[in-house]
């Protein structure tokens, strides 16, 4: 029996945020069938002239309508049953974003972003692949594994918002006194000598991180 080598390689981006303390993720909704109303990852075939690198990041322009994000390779999805008319093979990539900066280029209904423990009916295998690839991302940014952290916080915050994320992220409390210590007495966090302006509370300290200590760092 002859062998048969065709595959497609498409390209599955999985753009991720950090917005008011939670793990987000930005979807498109599918106009045509198959699973025409449902959600999917934003994906692009690879042709002869095109990297999956310079795939990944045509995508992520489209998407999000920005020049520069953070992008990873991640996993290869090669299942048999992924389409039931091809043989695709799906290599998938993570993107880093700024929620607001991509909301502000946005004018289409046909993008949301989502929890990703909180997720709409989606096409594909795609929902797996949401599962596999954050389960990922979430140990990647408790470690700052490949300075996902970093990544996630690229602008000044405060140390609550820094440990909401890290605390939904993980799915249990972190006792703050230690927390903070953990960043502040490693020098790991840098007080910008700003302070929060909206809200009615207290202001907070804006702290950034310190590229110096926390680049390359496992924390």
């Amino acid at each position: 029996m002859e062998n048969s080598y065709y595959n497609v390689l498409e390209t599955l981006l999985l753009i991720y945020a950090s917005d008011e303390g939670k793990l987000k993720i930005y979807l498109k909704k599918k106009n045509d069938e198959p699973y025409k109303g449902y959600w999917t990852l934003p994906t692009a075939p690879l042709d002869n002239h095109t990297t999956l690198e310079e795939n990944a990041e045509k995508i992520y322009k489209s998407m999000t309508n920005l020049d520069e994000g953070v992008i990873f390779q991640s996993k290869v999805f090669s299942n048999l049953d992924r389409d039931q008319n091809n043989r695709i093979i799906g290599v998938s990539y993570i993107a880093i974003t700024d929620k607001t900066l991509t909301d502000m280029k946005q004018d289409t209904q046909d993008k949301a972003w989502f929890e990703v423990d909180e997720l709409p009916k989606l096409g594909f295998d795609h929902a797996q692949i949401i599962k596999e690839v954050s389960e990922d991302v979430k140990q990647k940014i408790t470690s700052n594994y490949d300075d996902m952290l970093l990544s996630f916080f690229q602008s000044d915050f405060t140390l609550p918002e820094l440990q909401n994320f890290y605390e939904n992220v993980l799915g249990k409390p972190i006792d703050r006194r230690n927390f903070h210590k953990k960043f502040v007495n490693q020098d790991l966090v840098i007080d910008t000598g700003f302070k929060t302006s909206k809200g009615s509370g207290r202001p907070g300290t804006l702290y950034r991180f310190n590229i110096d200590k926390m680049k390359g760092k496992r924390i």
